[in-house]
């Protein structure tokens, strides 16, 4: 709260100018009037009161250092409530205690105390999830694959798909289905969409892979062309699989199951 007696500087100091010189002036007529030396009355109240202020100033300096260094605190039967821990200090600047908003007192909360171990779980989910899907993908080619491709072809299969899935585009192998029971480009198409939709790559990327992988069976399409026909419908003797929203199992695989 402010002050509203404070005296201004200017004031204060015409004050004491006009003390001094009624002072003075008083002094004066004492002594030409009646030969009364005013000092000699005023002095010794003057030191006197000095003294005091002196030893006011030197004991209250003495009182608050050794009450703060001590810690002691008095509240002379008036009980004072203590602030919560958790409240922040109310800014020093602040000029009046009506400007001070109790909303605006911020509880500091360890909110972010586990923020690294929550991404970490996270990261972790996100692997185990992803290897589970290339799991399944590995089973699914195995399922389908086995009678368009010999042994050692399907092995280079399985090495292709994790190419695949980690974007080593350079890495791929080609390879041929059998002369007897080959594949046509639709089942070929139908295979690497099914895939693809799994593990999340584009649509080029997944042409790229299967004309890349299988040369023979589709030195008559171009990469544009798989591109704008992976889900071609028509006879075939791998079908298209389309996973529902967050799934990634093969409805063949299911089927199989049951």
């Amino acid at each position: 709260m402010t002050n509203s007696i404070k005296i201004s500087p200017q004031r204060t100091s015409f004050i004491l100018s006009v003390s001094v010189i009624l002072y003075w002036a008083t002094d004066s007529y004492l002594y030409l009037s009646c030969h009364i030396n005013l000092m000699e009355y005023s002095t010794p109240a003057i030191l006197y009161i000095t003294a005091m202020i002196l030893a006011c100033g030197v004991l209250q300096r003495f009182f608050f250092r050794f009450i703060t260094k001590n810690e002691l605190g008095l509240s002379f039967g008036k009980q004072v409530r203590p602030l919560p821990e958790q409240i922040k200090e109310i800014n020093p600047e602040c000029p009046k205690d009506k400007d001070i908003n109790p909303e605006n007192l911020v509880v500091k909360h360890d909110y972010m105390d586990n923020y690294e171990v929550r991404i970490a779980e996270i990261e972790r989910k996100k692997a185990e999830r992803q290897a589970d899907i290339k799991r399944v993908i590995h089973e699914y080619t195995t399922f389908v694959m086995t009678e368009f491709l010999s042994k050692e072809d399907l092995e280079i299969l399985h090495e292709n798909i994790e190419y695949f899935a980690h974007g080593q585009f350079d890495l791929y192998k080609p390879i041929r289905s059998k002369v007897d029971n080959s594949l046509r480009s639709i089942d070929l198409m139908h295979f690497v969409w099914n895939i693809g939709e799994r593990l999340g790559i584009s649509l080029i990327d997944r042409a790229t892979f299967i004309h890349t992988i299988f040369p023979h069976e589709l030195k008559d399409a171009s990469i544009k062309y798989l591109a704008k026909n992976l889900r071609t419908c028509g006879v075939c003797k791998i079908a298209l699989d389309i996973p529902k929203t967050g799934d990634y199992h093969f409805k063949c695989m299911k089927e199989a199951q049951e």
